[in-house]
């Protein structure tokens, strides 16, 4: 059972580390090994602070992971062993290893990602300047990748999670036959396994098109993910909402794009215990704020520290649209990012929520 239990890692697509609760590592496949620039058994004792240096993960006997078994997603920076940084993004799950409780961590380099959007932000650049209409073009470009985006989550909805789920019920009743300890054994980290994929592929498919979004309500989409981000970090948030009516689909989706770019980099850089959102109708269009109360940060090197492109990106998206961004931050005094951007379309439809977050 144990040399079973050893290569299961094995079978996962992403990077995996299995850490006790004193924050070691027990068990690291090749795909870790590999990212991180150890040998295959290099990695086994070291403390997870190693890979992911000044940033919290696991508190204390590994309370933070037990809290929540169907796994959260942080977004970290990681660090190799030639002290070289890249962007991760990082889901946690307690299980039950060998009869001990520990946190399984899938990890995933996301530096390819940000080289193709910074490799998007050259490219319109370029053809600004030789007088192409940039907004019509990003807006042609924000409608071809969010109708990806959906063709993708129905996708993984009607053809994976189905198939997965199917195994997962076979699982459990392939376990009401069994007697064995350690095949019984076998087959819970099988079904810990199963589990943690369906999590993160739940997870993707929000991420890929936020359903509140989809159905025409920005607030409720915004203060979704402010709950998945307070759930995950602990940071507090406030959200103040005062659209008196519904932005264009299309806005709304650049609106909310920004907005989680900008509290992404709240949870893996700030280091805040609180922040602020706020939507508001000004001009036209839409005025967005997102307060911290974290560590701040020098503006002038922004573009010198690991996954801050977002906020570059941010600034871009917003005065390619016809809008402006404004940010703010200097060390000890947190950090703001304000953006506006008009509506571009007719906005008269009727406020038909029933909640103002205040």
């Amino acid at each position: 059972m144990k040399s079973r239990l050893g290569a299961l890692p094995e079978a996962f697509p992403d990077a995996i580390v299995v850490v006790d609760s004193r924050g070691r590592i027990i068990r690291a496949n090749a795909r870790a090994a590999s990212l991180f620039g150890f040998g295959e058994h290099e990695m086994s004792g070291l403390p997870i602070q190693t890979l992911f240096p000044d940033q919290r993960l696991i508190s204390a006997g590994g309370r933070t992971a037990r809290r929540d078994r169907a796994g959260r997603h942080l977004e970290l920076v990681g660090s190799r062993r030639d002290s070289s940084l890249f962007p991760a993004v990082v889901a946690v799950m307690s299980a039950q290893i060998d009869r001990r409780t520990a946190v399984v961590m899938s990890i995933r380099d996301l530096t390819e990602a940000q080289r193709t959007q910074f490799m998007l932000r050259r490219g319109l650049q370029m053809l600004a300047s030789e007088g192409w209409d940039c907004r019509a073009l990003l807006r042609q470009l924000i409608q071809a990748r969010e109708e990806d985006r959906a063709r993708i989550a129905v996708d993984i909805h009607d053809d994976v999670i189905q198939t997965m789920s199917a195994a997962s019920l076979r699982l459990q009743r392939l376990r009401l036959r069994l007697t064995d300890e350690a095949a019984l054994q076998i087959l819970a980290e099988l079904q810990e396994a199963i589990t943690l994929s369906l999590g993160h592929l739940r997870q993707l498919i929000f991420d890929l098109r936020p359903p509140d979004l989809e159905a025409g309500s920005l607030s409720v989409a915004v203060r979704g993910y402010l709950e998945q981000m307070h759930a995950d970090s602990g940071i507090a948030y406030q959200l103040n909402d005062l659209l008196s009516g519904r932005a264009p689909e299309s806005t709304a989706m650049l609106i909310y794009r920004n907005v989680r770019e900008s509290l992404a980099n709240v949870r893996q850089h700030a280091r805040a215990s609180n922040v602020a959102v706020e939507l508001r109708d000004l001009e036209h269009g839409c005025l967005v704020r997102v307060v911290d109360d974290g560590v701040g940060y020098d503006p002038a090197d922004v573009e010198d520290r690991p996954g801050h492109l977002g906020l570059l990106l941010i600034k871009e998206r917003a005065e390619l649209a016809g809008g402006w961004c404004r940010i703010e931050s200097s060390p000890g005094d947190g950090t703001t990012v304000e953006f506006w951007v008009p509506f571009g379309e007719s906005s008269t439809e009727p406020d038909t929520r029933h909640e103002r977050a205040g």
